[in-house]
């Protein structure tokens, strides 16, 4: 580890603190400080005190830590949830994918990884402001140089027949970009959509039927995600659980 690098410290209750190793700073708790250039001489996986003795260990953050703690512009796609999607459009590096919109970057970070520097991504946002906290929330974490950035409504967009593996919408009303993304989309390869409601999933799956557009439903799901709490002899789930995110709507492309 250096300075510029992000650091994640983890106390013994198992809460973490995310900052950036700067030189000169320090990292303040209320049992002390621990100054950065302790941590960065120390490095990942080892283990750091304040001196009243407050223990912390030291990480690498990960994508899920960055994802979870990043600014943001519009509520994040969580990792359970970004991880089931790229699973869902059964990407493999060196692959295209298209996504509306950027949101704060967090997907657009998961499509990146799984395409890797060889694969594309292209992320379409209308609004400004999201945008550029996007582009600045993955700049800032890991880069890996394969987004092409469009300020535009995917709606109005005119693209290239049979150009992307996957598609993957999470925006609020996604069968409004349908007539765009359909045809660019190649033959037996697959749209997600990521919708909070169950209404939205029922009025995207009515659009596909009326409008006859060629998708095959392969599934809808919410990903349940229940950690537990072990402290032998005792173990029961945690009291604090994460409840419903979206549900993801699974469809593939027909001719």
């Amino acid at each position: 580890m250096t300075y510029g690098d992000w650091a994640l410290l983890q106390d013994r209750r198992g809460r973490t603190y995310l900052f950036r190793l700067q030189e000169g700073g320090s990292f303040n708790y209320h049992r002390g400080s621990i100054r950065h250039q302790a941590i960065v001489q120390a490095g990942a996986g080892k283990q750091i005190a304040t001196p009243q003795g407050e223990s912390f260990t030291i990480h690498r953050p990960t994508l899920e830590d960055y994802l979870l703690n990043m600014p943001r512009e519009a509520t994040p796609t969580y990792p359970k949830d970004a991880a089931t999607l790229c699973f869902l459009l059964d990407l493999a590096p060196g692959m295209t994918v298209l996504e509306a919109g950027s949101g704060s970057g967090g997907l657009t970070m998961y499509l990146a990884r799984a395409v890797g520097p060889a694969g594309q991504v292209w992320s379409y946002e209308a609004r400004t402001r999201h945008q550029e906290r996007a582009r600045r929330n993955v700049s800032e974490f890991e880069d890996w140089g394969n987004l092409i950035w469009v300020e535009a409504d995917l709606a109005q967009a005119e693209l290239e027949p049979n150009t992307f593996d996957g598609v993957a919408l999470d925006m609020m009303e996604p069968w409004t970009v349908l007539r765009a993304s359909t045809p660019a989309l190649k033959p037996d390869r697959f749209l997600v959509c990521y919708l909070p409601n169950i209404t939205q999933v029922i009025t995207l799956l009515e659009y596909i039927k009326t409008q006859n557009l060629p998708y095959l439903l392969e599934r809808t799901l919410e990903v349940l995600h229940r950690e537990w709490e072990i402290r032998p002899p005792v173990a029961h789930p945690r009291f604090q659980q994460v409840g419903h995110t979206a549900f993801l709507v699974q469809l593939r492309r027909m001719i």
